[in-house]
């Protein structure tokens, strides 16, 4: 159970609002990068399978999270 959703869109919409294209899939215990959000999004939807990571990099993070709440779709 996840009770901390800040925004809910689609993960591929938002890859794409990221200018990432999905490539090889690999889990990151920990996200750094734009890229490394794609690789781990690869890997575990390829999977059928939801994963929780943190992600180091405030920067990045807010720049995401930033794209994301504007997202027309988001909620």
């Amino acid at each position: 159970v996840n009770a901390c959703v800040d925004v809910v869109l689609s993960g591929v919409k938002l890859l794409r609002a990221l200018g990432l294209s999905p490539g090889n899939g690999r889990d990151h215990s920990e996200l750094r990068s734009r890229n490394d959000l794609e690789e781990a999004f690869v890997h575990f939807m390829g999977k059928g399978a939801a994963a929780e990571r943190f992600f180091s990099d405030k920067e990045t993070f807010h720049d995401i999270a930033q794209i994301a709440s504007e997202f027309p779709e988001a909620q």
